[in-house]
């Protein structure tokens, strides 16, 4: 018969079925004993006094199967088997049942232990050869009898026997009878099964033995039994209105019922799915993987003109010939229909469900109008190609000769030559080339394009020599003139006057490493210096880090623009007091730096005590007041033998400053290498642990500040800005990012930011108080955008967030944009998908070239307020906002104007065209939790 279905799988242990209830089955083992008794007691068919002997020879028989039983099983498997014990009693029994009259105490003891150890090894060894004995009647009862009967001679008593022989011969006479009783009951039987087999097989059908085992080997109910039936006939009938009669006070019943409004949705859904199939103006066609149509829907008969019920069956071939119908082909069929009219038909191919009827499935659309209106278009953008490449720029044409047939205004202007003059002439006459940097004439690329019939496009700048032979540098491009059918007509020139361009980029490239309010090196060209000085093995040099005294003083009192000409002069002063050799840089604020290279420590004191002396004698007047400062200088000799890295230096030279303030100010303090104990007490170290505590506390507030519209079509949108609240005073972010930057807090604070600000809109959101078409700017750190990390989690947070689009704009300072150009435009692309915006801030501070705007897709530029300030009363301010604004305008980039504090400054922009300005003239900044329509007290988490 074999084994029962899963009790033995191939490179896995034999599965056990827990086939019973355990207390129930040592009960019955126990009144199995008690019957044993009577079993063993009435085989005397007399009350005589062997009785007493034979009970208690059977109740050790079944004790000695226990005990060795459990004994046997918990050395062979590790741990106490029940079961084993439950055999072991019946073992012993059995064992002891044929010499129970005739054998002492200890030989009832010993047959029953060593019929448990029997019973055990024949567990174990009918398991390791699959042979399953679900009742364990082989080793309880074959072979604990065998044992039992063979081993009576050896143990009995042979005067109690009262039979006459030895025993030798006594277990020859037993051998006899286990042998005749073993072939008489197993040929027997196995005779009777052979004929019975025939009409009354042994062993169920697989389904009735699955029933079997999960009724009586895993308590499985019978009504789960019928349930999995309906469920098998439902899907072998595929008739979903049929359903299942559920008993509401079962936990069956419960499924079925859920069973049944599943069918009935399921039903629905694919009765409204047929009614949309059947409305559809598309064609659906689904045919099986040896290519026959199994159904057609109204829209593909109409679309291929056939009745369905006549193609179903047939080739899609027929459909769809010579076509490769794998999953995810797309085709475009052209078909001529009754009527004689050209039809274009795409179908996209789709893979369905493997063995049915609709193993693949195709989506038939009519694209005739489409087809056409992009020939159409195809036309249209021609000519506005053409049109296009011909306005604002200068524009030749010459024939397939190379002779010129157009000249627009702007090319008469740049070559000095009129249409006139210049019809039918030779274009490199009119149009000639030099090489900017050697001088030497260039092919013209008119005549290449005519020779080559390939467009050129110029990417170094050259030089356009004019009628009266000025030189004017230009960019151009040059493509052929083709008809319908590809024949070259002629060739057209296009090109642009560079000139501005060229002067704005110089100057832009110079505020790359310049400060643009005291024209001293900025911090990023300061740091590239010390750098260069740094790795250079030779020489003595000293690094000075200058920090104003009461500069906070002039700035409260008089306003910004009264400290920016404070600080111009001082920088006038800076440079009066250095060698030409020597390098004045701003790092920041108040902050400056000078680096003197190959100077001893001594000349160095000498130059900064000179200009300490000149700074503190210096008064600044301003409107009627008159300010004296001072500074705090601190010194860092630098030399081969004490080698320093960048970070280094730059904190050695900070710590020294501080020294120096903290000595009384106005003095000048040497950096020693004993000094760190001084850095570690004082100095920007103090804000590690305040950065740390508005982290922990939640002590950082959300402020926003409006920016208006301009000239702007659409609406401004709010800026959040950061401030850090402690013991109740609002501290302004100009007093802790410097050392959030310094000590790498920016990652942590922008995750704080965009955490809150995300969960404040998405609760104004799901509360429906968010203003529609409202647009939120929040600033990232370059150091934040540097973390992989960092924009993983954001665009993770972002979409997460579920806001409507257009609702975030993230700013991005120029600096970072630069540094990072190829992560930047990564993480911009991707969050542009979630409807993102993003603006460039801080612009014109560090720009080196225009070239890289190209690769940056955001839609804001801030122009930096240092060129907003004075705006309306200088006239280099002016131009580069207007440059700015131009380049911006170009791009397709809307502008906004920071620092706007005066209407006058206000005027002038709007002026200019500038769409967008921000600052206190329009709106202070206002805490966020005051932004909604009833103020709250805390953000949302």
């Amino acid at each position: 018969m074999g084994p029962r279905s899963g009790r033995f799988s191939h490179g896995k242990p034999p599965t056990a079925f827990p086939s019973g209830n355990l207390p129930l089955a040592m009960l019955g083992a126990l009144f199995m004993i008690l019957g044993w008794f009577g079993f063993n007691g009435g085989s005397t068919l007399a009350v005589t006094e062997q009785i007493p002997s034979i009970i208690a020879n059977t109740v050790l028989g079944a004790v000695g199967g226990i005990l060795s039983g459990m004994l046997m099983g918990l050395r062979t498997r590790r741990y106490a088997d029940v079961m084993y014990a439950i055999n072991g009693a019946i073992a012993g029994l059995v064992a002891v049942t044929a010499s129970a009259h005739v054998i002492s105490l200890s030989a009832a003891f010993g047959l029953g232990a060593v019929s448990g150890v029997l019973m055990v090894l024949t567990s174990e060894w009918l398991i390791s050869k699959h042979i399953d004995d679900a009742v364990s009647a082989i080793p309880s009862h074959l072979v604990a009898g065998v044992w039992g009967t063979l081993a009576l001679p050896w143990v009995a008593d042979l005067t109690l026997m009262d039979s006459g022989l030895s025993r030798s011969a006594q277990f020859g006479v037993q051998l006899i009878g286990v042998v005749v009783c073993g072939v008489w009951s197993f040929g027997s039987a196995w005779l009777l099964f052979r004929i019975t087999r025939r009409f009354l097989p042994i062993r169920v059908s697989p389904e009735a033995e699955k029933m079997g085992l999960n009724l009586a080997e895993h308590g499985a109910k019978n009504e789960l039994n019928q349930l999995l039936e309906h469920m098998r006939q439902h899907e072998q009938q595929g008739d979903m209105r049929q359903r299942i009669d559920a008993d509401p006070f079962t936990e069956v019943g419960e499924i079925a019922a859920s069973y049944n409004r599943v069918t009935a949705a399921l039903e629905s859904a694919v009765g409204h799915t047929r009614v949309m199939l059947r409305n559809l103006r598309d064609g659906v066609i689904t045919w099986q993987a040896d290519g026959t149509l199994t159904s057609l829907n109204p829209g593909a008969e109409q679309l291929f003109e056939v009745d369905a019920k006549q193609i179903i069956g047939q080739p899609v071939s027929q459909l769809l010939p010579t076509r490769s119908l794998s999953p995810g082909a797309r085709h475009e069929i052209k078909r001529r229909c009754a009527d004689m009219q050209v039809r274009h038909l795409e179908i996209q191919v789709s893979e369905g469900a493997s063995g049915s009827a609709s193993e693949r499935s195709g989506m038939v659309r009519d694209i005739t109008e489409r087809k056409q209106l992009q020939e159409q278009l195809n036309r249209e953008r021609d000519l506005a190609r053409t049109t296009l490449a011909s306005i604002g720029d200068g524009v030749i044409t010459c024939d397939a000769s190379g002779n010129v047939t157009f000249i627009n205004a702007e090319a008469k202007r740049l070559t000095g030559w009129t249409l006139e003059e210049a019809m039918d002439k030779p274009i490199y006459v009119v149009y000639q080339l030099l090489d900017e940097a050697s001088g030497q004439p260039l092919n013209n690329p008119a005549r290449q394009v005519l020779t080559q019939l390939t467009p050129v496009h110029s990417t170094e700048h050259c030089l356009l020599v004019s009628r009266d032979h000025s030189h004017t540098p230009i960019q151009h491009s040059a493509s052929p003139i083709r008809s319908r059918s590809g024949i070259t007509l002629g060739a057209v020139v296009v090109f642009q006057d560079v000139s501005l361009t060229r002067q704005l980029t110089e100057q832009l490239s110079y505020q790359v490493s310049h400060d643009n309010l005291t024209d001293l090196l900025n911090r990023r060209a300061f740091e590239s210096a010390l750098t260069a000085l740094l790795n250079r093995d030779d020489g003595h040099h000293v690094l000075c880090y200058l920090d104003l005294d009461q500069f906070k003083i002039v700035n409260d009192t008089c306003g910004h623009l009264a400290g920016d000409e404070l600080l111009r002069q001082l920088a006038l002063k800076f440079k009066d007091h250095v060698r030409s050799s020597d390098i004045a840089a701003r790092l920041g604020g108040d902050e400056f730096a000078l680096l003197l290279p190959d100077c001893g420590i001594e000349r160095a004191l000498t130059i900064a005590e000179a200009l300490r002396c000149d700074i503190e004698q210096y008064r600044f007047s301003w409107q009627g007041h008159t300010f004296g400062i001072g500074v705090s200088i601190g010194l860092v000799e630098l030399n081969a033998a004490q080698p320093m890295q960048l970070s280094q230096a730059l904190h050695a030279s900070d710590a020294a400053c501080y020294a120096a303030k903290e000595a009384g100010r106005n003095r000048i303090h040497c950096y020693q290498p004993d000094d760190h104990a001084l850095l570690e007490k004082h100095g920007e170290l103090q804000w590690v642990q305040r950065l740390q505590n508005g982290l922990d506390n939640d002590t950082f507030r959300l402020f926003a500040q409006p920016i208006a519209a301009i000239c702007a079509t659409g609406p401004g949108y709010r800026e959040i800005l950061l401030r850090l609240e402690e013991h109740g005073e609002i501290i302004a972010p100009g007093s802790f990012l410097p050392a959030a930057e310094r000590y790498h807090f920016m990652e942590r604070i922008d995750r704080w930011v965009i955490r809150n600000t995300l969960a404040w809109l998405g609760d104004q959101n799901r509360h429906a108080t968010l203003p529609p078409h409202s647009l939120w700017g929040i600033n990232l750190s370059g150091a934040s955008l540097s973390d992989a990390d960092f924009c993983h989690d954001l665009i993770t947070q972002v979409a997460m967030a579920g806001l409507p689009h257009g609702t975030l704009c993230f700013e991005i300072t120029e600096s970072t944009a630069i540094a990072q150009l190829s992560s930047v435009s990564e993480i911009i692309v991707t969050l542009k998908e979630y409807g993102c915006r993003f603006a460039l801030d801080d612009f014109g501070t560090g720009l080196s070239s225009f070239s890289y705007l190209k690769q940056l897709p955001v839609d804001y530029l801030k122009i930096d307020g240092n060129f907003i300030r004075n705006v309306h009363q200088d006239p280099i301010d002016r131009a580069m906002v207007e440059a700015i604004h131009a380049v911006g305008k170009a791009l397709g980039i809307e502008t906004i104007a920071e620092f706007v504090e005066t209407q006058a400054t206000l005027d002038i922009l709007h002026h200019m065209g500038i769409n967008y300005a921000q600052g206190y003239l329009l709106g202070r900044p206002e805490p966020l939790t005051h932004m909604a329509g009833n103020r709250i007290k805390v953000m949302p988490r």
